[in-house]
This record gives C-alpha cells, structure tokens and sequence, in this order.
C-alpha cells in the first residue's frame, strides 16, 4: 500500500494541520525521502496494522513524503524483522510489531535470523492491546463469563481455540491456568484467518485484539464475554472484565512499538519517534484509539528500550508457566 498527498485528506476528513516537516533537537529533518512501514501482521487482520496505516496517512500528509504500508505476516513478527535488520539504517525502513518479535520469540524460537537488541534502534512504543475473549455462539451455549468457565471445565480437552499471535496464545494459556481449564490450541498465521474460523465455527474461543474483535461483536458475528485489562473498555462498556468475574489478578494486554535499522542516526530516530507521537497524540489520534478499544502508550527511543528488556523477562516467565516450548 503507498500513501501519498493526494490520498490522504480524503482518509483522514482534512483532521490534521501540523506545521512540517519534523525535525529533532539538532534540527535534522525526516523525513527527507520514502518511507516504509513493515507490519508484522497480515493486512486487515491487526491491531498494529490498522494502527500503522492512520499514522502513515499522518506522517504522509504532514512530511510531503510518500509512505509505504508493507505487511509481512508469519513466523511471530520474524519474517518482517529480519526485514528491517537488514535494512540501510537510513531512516526509511521501520518495523512496527510489539512484544512478539521484542521480548517474546527469544523464548519460544530456539535461534533467531536477528536480535532484538544489537539489531535495532528503538523509536517508540504508540499503543497498549487489550484483548477480548470471543466465542462462536453456535458451538459453545454459554453467554457470560462465569458460564464459559463452567462448561470448559465440564468438558476438559474439548473446546478449541484459536490463536494468532504470541499474545493471543500467551492470553489464551494464562486464561487456562487461573481458570483450571484445559482446550487444544489451534494456531493460525494471520488474526484474520483466526477470525474467519471462529466466525465460520471451525474454534469454539478466540483472545482476539480488540480493534478486531469489536467489530465482530458489534456487527452481531461473535460474542465477547470479557476483555483482558483491569479495567472495562471505553469503546465498549458493556463488556465485563475478567477481573470483575471472579479473576482479580487478571491483566493482561500486549504492547505496540516502532524500531528502525540498527545504526540509524539518532537525530533522525528521534524525529521519527516525535512524528509517531504527535500523529497518536493528535485528537485524530486519540479519537482512533478509542474507537478500536486500544490504549494510548506514547513513549521515546529510551523509553521503549527499558521497557523491551523488563518485557523480554516478563513474557519468558509468562511462557514458561503456559509451558510454551521453543520451536
């Protein structure tokens, strides 16, 4: 997908009317030639791609500059990775994924074709995921969350879901240990390819990211029964949280972030993490935000450095206790 000027008022309703271009402390300006994203997830079916294409449409219109959405699915985020790591660190090629390919795969890939610290700069994290537990009505008859808990129970090893990414599955298994459930996992390249089976009644439950998994439950496709965070979801109200149904300790949401090429000038990295910031921050931005039920979580090159090394402890433990082995 290419962005360009022209495309991009109609998209975006004319919402934004920033001064141009970016320019960090020292006045390096970015940016200064074509610019790529590459998503780590399949197009239409994340949360980090919708989230990419707003910013996209904002940094195009507001830099003059065209801007390229590439989607890169498969292997948890490594494919678009790798991509990135192998890059001129010129300041065009960024890798938008999360705590999949960052503090994740570390732990379930037995090697990787880069690393998560040498091989990149950090630019910034933009949004926290909550996730929704949806089922497929037609295959499982519970209607709220305490029921669902008793009919897996009742049927130990039966019920199936679906699973996406690493924070799906990782949601999924820590949802089976505090609940004391057992359901075989049915794992999927895209979270578009996992919707479509929960829809089509080939899974019985699905984590899902709520950006997606909202717009099922409000064209009446899935059920949600409860989402992941502590707290119920402006966008949608209504849904309990697993917290208020009997799980207190329960909260869990996965995190978004933009790296670039190791070796990138940090005047330029800095000028991208503050275009990224202020699309977000924008009321556009915010507005965005709420509507797909995620969480706003600007951040810095240092920030999102931190945060990637405490995460990367945090998420070995989680998957050691889902006992989710190497591949």
């Amino acid at each position: 997908m290419t962005i360009n000027r022209r495309t991009v008022l109609a998209s975006l309703g004319g919402a934004m009317a920033w001064n141009a271009p970016w320019a960090s402390a020292q006045s390096t300006v970015w940016p200064t030639k074509p610019v790529r994203f590459i998503v780590g997830a399949a197009a239409g079916g994340s949360a980090s791609d919708a989230l990419t294409r707003f910013f996209a449409h904002q940094i195009a219109e507001h830099s003059k500059q065209s801007v390229v959405v590439e989607n890169r699915p498969g292997a948890d985020g490594n494919l678009a990775a790798e991509a990135v790591a192998r890059a001129a660190p010129d300041g065009s090629t960024f890798l938008v994924t999360g705590n999949n390919t960052h503090a994740a795969n570390i732990h379930l890939y037995k090697s990787l074709p880069f690393d998560p610290e040498k091989d990149f700069a950090p630019v910034t994290t933009y949004a926290r995921v909550p996730y929704v537990l949806l089922i497929n009505g037609s295959r499982v008859a519970a209607r709220n969350f305490k029921d669902f808990i008793a009919y897996a129970r009742a049927n130990p090893g039966k019920l199936t879901y679906a699973s996406a990414a690493v924070a799906s599955r990782v949601g999924a298994e820590q949802l089976k240990l505090m609940a004391k459930f057992d359901a075989v996992n049915v794992a999927y390249k895209s979270g578009a390819q996992a919707m479509t089976d929960l829809l089509g009644g080939h899974v019985d439950f699905y984590i899902a990211d709520a950006a997606n998994a909202l717009q099922q439950v409000q064209a009446g496709r899935a059920i949600a029964l409860a989402v992941t965070v502590a707290e119920r979801l402006a966008a949608a109200p209504d849904i309990p949280t697993i917290a208020e149904s009997g799980y207190p300790e329960f909260d869990f949401a996965s995190w978004l972030a933009v790296w670039t090429t190791a070796g990138t000038s940090p005047d330029m990295v800095r000028a991208a993490s503050v275009a990224i910031n202020d699309a977000m921050g924008s009321t556009a931005g915010k507005q965005f935000l709420e509507k797909q039920g995620l969480l706003a979580y600007p951040g810095s090159p240092e920030a999102l450095r931190e945060l990637q090394r405490r995460e990367t402890l945090r998420w070995g433990q989680a998957i050691k206790a889902a006992n989710m082995g190497s591949n």
